[in-house]
């Protein structure tokens, strides 16, 4: 049934494929060479071999987050709520230098405090976590909200999020959704064909 799923949610954004539409550079660059990447990266196989029963959409997630991780080099990287080491492998294949921490869902805010990237799950509090890591967020910060539709708590997130402050560029990936900081940029929401 996932499959089916799947296929269903790619032919409903099918007019929003490789960029199609994007008129910003950055963001077609964003687009084209970091989200719909098809290329293998250096470290895929291992890193299959290494997690062969992880499930099709979360490995599409965690090397989402190995190519960001890659294009923007953050030195820190706080995964809230986010269970296992795999995706902790993937980011830190992407860039070796960021320190990555993992917090449990009942875990302290002050782990955001200069956090370039973040990986956060719907759990108990993701709200706030949220709000504390995009209170504190520089230029060039990322992050990524997984299950973005999960739920009515996360929808509202998502959708809040979409409609925010001035200078946040969203992502919208149906399987998560990537919030970029970036005081410079206009206010702009994409749908993409993840």
């Amino acid at each position: 049934m996932s499959r089916i799923r799947r296929m269903l949610v790619w032919l409903g954004r099918i007019c929003h494929c490789r960029g199609f539409g994007v008129q910003s550079p950055w963001a077609y660059r964003m687009v084209r060479y970091v989200i719909n990447e098809h290329y293998p990266y250096y470290a895929y196989a291992d890193l299959k071999a290494t997690y062969p029963d992880m499930g099709v959409e979360m490995r599409k997630v965690c090397e989402l987050c190995l190519r960001l991780a890659n294009s923007v080099r953050p030195s820190r990287v706080v995964a809230f709520g986010v269970a296992g080491e795999a995706l902790g492998s993937y980011v830190k294949a992407g860039c070796r230098r960021a320190d990555y921490v993992v917090v449990a869902c009942s875990g302290s805010l002050e782990c955001m405090r200069g956090a370039e990237m973040a990986v956060i799950a719907p759990c108990d509090g993701f709200e706030h976590v949220f709000a504390a890591f995009s209170g504190g967020a520089v230029d060039g910060s990322v992050a990524v909200l997984l299950d973005i539709g999960r739920d009515g708590r996360a929808r509202r997130l998502w959708r809040d999020t979409v409609a925010g402050r001035q200078g946040v560029v969203t992502f919208d990936l149906y399987y998560c959704g990537l919030v970029f900081f970036d005081r410079k940029r206009y206010k702009q929401n994409y749908v993409i064909n993840f």
